[in-house]
């Protein structure tokens, strides 16, 4: 029950990450700024707990194949997630697409370890519970407004970000028989940022950003940087880092070795409630009785696919 609680918080606090950022993007800054320097000072924050190291010799070609896997999950967990997601956010003004598509990332993510893990079934309960959780983040994300973007870009950036997620749970699988989950996390950051480099280098070449721009920016780069200095903008950043970022990603990675991909994944239908609070309190945003049944919908369908997970 502790593990599934876990599940719940880490879920619900990334859910809130999409108002943070929605902040930081209002205050100037660009979705790589924020996922380097959100990953960057995690990673920092990781150094001290990773001190004690597995002093268990390995073959070189072990270690090599595991570095790989490493650079995998900090592309998908970290750099392709963010950049898709966020570059399909900025090319709609309909975001409840977006929205809507990442937020089967559950079901996506259960298809895609049925698909390579053979011995896994998915049981009847989960796919009803499934359903109904995916119509009830539905209501959630449209709050009584149904808009959706045909973009084929945006729907394929979107889902993009679905599956991104879904092989980093397929992946983390495999490397956690041999691997801590500090190890696990300060690797994810460190790869996440060496990832996500050229779109930073690509934001400061076409001037971008206040932060990192070229130009004025260059003359009197104090500038820029004092943005972060900003009581608003300093106390987000320091919740995306320490919370969302070094708390939840540590947790989140020994939840899954805990409960398994998909009982953890169901939990990731509650960030667009969680999103929708957050944008009521912080953005004043309206919430409609239909995004409520949404939410009792989404609850309802994450306790039937968790009370009937999938079966070996």
């Amino acid at each position: 029950m502790l593990w599934h609680i876990l599940a719940l918080i880490v879920a619900c606090i990334w859910g809130s990450t999409f108002v943070a950022s929605k902040v930081l993007l209002n205050a100037g800054l660009n979705p790589a700024e924020i996922m380097c320097l959100r990953f960057v000072l995690a990673w920092f924050l990781m150094l001290p707990l990773s001190l004690r190291r597995n002093k268990r010799k390995r073959a070189t070609k072990d270690v090599l194949w595991d570095e790989f896997l490493f650079i995998i999950l900090g592309l998908t967990g970290g750099s392709l997630y963010f950049l898709s997601e966020n570059t399909a956010v900025k090319l709609t003004s309909a975001t409840s697409t977006v929205a809507l598509i990442v937020g089967t990332t559950p079901i996506v993510t259960a298809l895609m370890n049925r698909m390579v893990h053979r011995d896994e079934h998915l049981s009847n309960s989960f796919l009803i519970g499934s359903f109904i959780a995916v119509i009830g983040v539905a209501l959630v994300v449209f709050n009584g407004v149904f808009i959706l973007d045909d973009d084929p870009w945006v729907i394929l950036l979107s889902f993009a970000a679905a599956v991104s997620w879904g092989f980093y749970s397929l992946v983390i699988r495999d490397v956690e028989r041999r691997h801590n989950s500090i190890t696990i996390t300060r690797k994810v950051f460190f790869w996440g940022v060496i990832t996500m480099l050229p779109a930073c280098i690509w934001c400061m070449c076409h001037g971008e950003s206040q932060l990192c721009a070229l130009g004025e920016a260059v003359a009197t780069p104090i500038v820029g940087w004092k943005l972060l200095l900003e009581p608003t903008v300093f106390g987000t950043l320091f919740f995306l880092c320490l919370i969302a970022s070094f708390g939840c990603f540590l947790l989140w990675n020994i939840v899954l070795r805990r409960i398994g991909i998909i009982a953890a994944s169901n939990y990731l239908y509650f960030n667009p409630v969680t999103s929708l609070i957050a944008a009521y309190l912080v953005l004043s945003e309206r919430i409609t009785w239909l995004a409520i049944l949404g939410c009792i919908m989404t609850i309802a369908g994450v306790y039937l696919c968790n009370h009937g997970k999938s079966k070996h």
